[in-house]
């Protein structure tokens, strides 16, 4: 088994002992075991990848500060773990933004998107609708987060419609468990504290980072028509 390999069988077994170390009530090995699963993806990264590009290294450090977060001592954690996670997706959003090509789709795409999309919108609008109220001076912080998890998940939809590669894939599926993972982290925090939502958010969270992982490190493939680089 290659170093590869390993890191990503230790990986899922410390996403298990996680979700283990929540249920049981042991904050000490939920936590820590949070922040170790953030920077092993890190290192699995650096030795699956053929060439490190520095901005795919610098949104992986940014993600594992948020998770970082918890340990400083300040009366702000959430805000300041809102304000990593923004900065991590205004990163992915301005990266593929200025890397796109034009997206060719036919009647069959533009019916799967306009279906994807339309519950999103309403779990979006609910979501904010739910949260305005309560999360007093974060409003504007949480609304930016939702917002722009809203605009990554929808363009790494119409990214995958449009190439139906590998690599779109990836990204899309980050795209899902960070939108639903974040949104359940805000209604968790601000609206309604639930264990279900946190065993939830423990397994979104890694998956997310797998998934970007992978994204990364795979080959662009042209499928259906042109991709834009992306990373």
């Amino acid at each position: 088994m290659d170093e590869g390999k390993l890191l990503k069988f230790l990986i899922s077994f410390l996403v298990i002992v996680q979700v283990l170390g929540f249920v049981f009530k042991n904050g000490f090995l939920s936590i820590y075991t949070n922040i170790i699963i953030s920077v092993l993806i890190t290192l699995s990264y650096l030795i699956s990848t053929k060439r490190i590009i520095t901005f795919h290294v610098i949104v992986l450090v940014v993600l594992v500060l948020s998770e970082l977060v918890v340990f400083w001592n300040t009366e702000n954690v959430i805000k300041f773990q809102i304000i990593a996670r923004l900065s991590a997706f205004v990163l992915l959003f301005c990266f593929l933004y200025y890397n796109h090509k034009s997206f060719v789709y036919n009647s069959r795409d533009v019916f799967t998107l306009v279906l994807g999309t339309l519950p999103y919108t309403i779990i979006f609008f609910m979501a904010y609708q739910a949260l305005r109220g309560v999360m007093g001076d974060l409003h504007l912080f949480g609304f930016l987060h939702l917002l722009l998890l809203y605009v990554l998940l929808v363009v790494g939809a119409m990214h995958y419609i449009n190439i139906r590669s590998e690599k779109s894939l990836w990204f899309f599926l980050s795209m899902l468990n960070f939108a639903f993972g974040d949104y359940m982290w805000l209604i968790d925090k601000f609206y309604l504290e639930s264990s279900e939502l946190k065993v939830l958010m423990l397994i979104c969270d890694p998956l997310a980072m797998i998934f970007l992982l992978n994204y990364m490190v795979t080959k662009s493939i042209k499928l259906k028509s042109e991709e834009f680089e992306g990373f």
